[in-house]
């Protein structure tokens, strides 16, 4: 082999060559919109038991659900210099701290009709579908074929690595007494938005951060066998005043498994650690 035979070899062999391809996958449809990547069709078994949290994943009833078609997902959690860019159109409310927190951190103490509305901004701005993932779609994409449990089957003293949790740090810091991960993230509160690793799809933050809004309402039959969406798509008939949420936040060690079915807040409610992502239709 001659050498700029093995010089092409080994620079398609480079990290670099992995580094571009990965950027090569990302979606980004104008200067203020969030960066995308896509999510392959797939399938993924949601856990629906009739009791409550901490059961374990083995426990209780599955529905298989099938994503027959790709979408794409936000990289990160929307953040303020994002929703700021909605706030300048006067298409989305002025958020209160909003003049002293840190544009790349995730957006905080916004409603589920406040995400929804940047949604709409979104589309109309873009010409595309751009919406609130539906619970099924946030799973998938955040467990990426990992597995069922809340940390995607990582070690707890390896779940600081890809996300920002209440671990020994805060905990020494804060001293709020709460149930702490035995590892540490070298964050305190809140921190900008793609500082750990990225799963297996490349999406960031899914563990930790903030607690993400997402599209669907209570559905009654998520509580035992039928009446839940095995397509992908969110329930949404019914009593809605109630919407998902899914995720963990840096104030949150929950445990290692959760149940899908009951997450769910008023969609006022607005918190320090409650933000959201975004999903666009792919044609």
């Amino acid at each position: 082999m001659n050498r700029i035979a093995i010089i092409v070899v080994m620079l398609l062999a480079s990290p670099l060559t992995e580094e571009v391809s990965a950027e090569a996958k990302v979606l980004k449809d104008c200067n203020e919109c969030p960066k995308l990547t896509r999510i392959p069709a797939g399938e993924i078994d949601i856990r629906l038991p009739p009791g409550a949290l901490g059961r374990g994943h083995n426990v209780g009833y599955y529905s298989r659900v099938t994503f027959s078609q790709p979408f794409a997902i936000g990289l990160y959690e929307v953040t303020n210099a994002e929703w700021l860019a909605c706030v300048k159109s006067d298409a989305c409310d002025s958020l209160e701290l909003d003049a002293t927190q840190i544009l790349q951190n995730p957006v905080t103490q916004v409603s589920w009709q406040q995400a929804v509305g940047y949604t709409k901004w979104l589309s109309k701005k873009t010409g595309q579908i751009y919406r609130l993932p539906s619970n099924t779609e946030w799973e998938y994409a955040a467990r990426s074929e990992l597995g069922m449990n809340r940390y995607f089957n990582l070690k707890p003293a390896d779940v600081c690595a890809y996300g920002n949790v209440y671990d020994l740090s805060a905990e020494n810091e804060l001293e709020y007494g709460l149930d702490t991960l035995p590892c540490e993230d070298k964050t305190i509160t809140l921190t900008t938005v793609g500082n750990f690793l990225p799963n297996s799809f490349g999406i960031y933050d899914t563990i930790g951060n903030v607690f993400e809004w997402t599209e669907d309402c209570p559905n009654p039959g998520g509580q035992g066998r039928g009446g839940f969406p095995t397509t992908g798509r969110a329930w949404i008939a019914g009593d809605c005043s109630l919407r998902g949420y899914r995720g963990s936040s840096w104030l949150s060690n929950e445990p290692s498994y959760l149940t899908e079915a009951t997450r769910f807040k008023d969609l006022t409610s607005s918190e320090e650690d409650l933000g959201f992502r975004v999903v666009r239709e792919l044609p």
